[in-house]
């Protein structure tokens, strides 16, 4: 008698596709932090999102400091010249 389960695991399981989406959110978060920041000081106005501001703030230093900053600054200006827009 087997002590496992002749049933395959699910392909379609639900974790495996969050965690995906999930670090594809973190790295986006962390490519382009100058977009969170912005938008996050937007939607500031009762000061509620003070400390996901501040974290935004640090994740957008640490990204300048690692070079991640500059090459999502040169992405953009390549896409804005590619769709004919000017970068604000």
């Amino acid at each position: 008698m087997a002590l496992t389960s002749d049933k395959p695991k699910s392909s379609a399981s639900p974790w495996g596709r969050a965690m995906i989406i999930y670090v594809v959110l973190a790295a986006g978060v962390f490519a382009f932090p100058g977009g969170m920041v912005s938008w996050l000081d937007d939607r500031n106005e009762s000061g509620w999102l003070t400390a996901p501001l501040a974290v935004a703030r640090a994740v957008d230093a640490a990204s300048g400091a690692v070079g991640v900053k500059q090459a999502g600054q040169s992405l953009r200006r390549a896409f804005a010249s590619w769709v004919g827009a000017d970068e604000p």
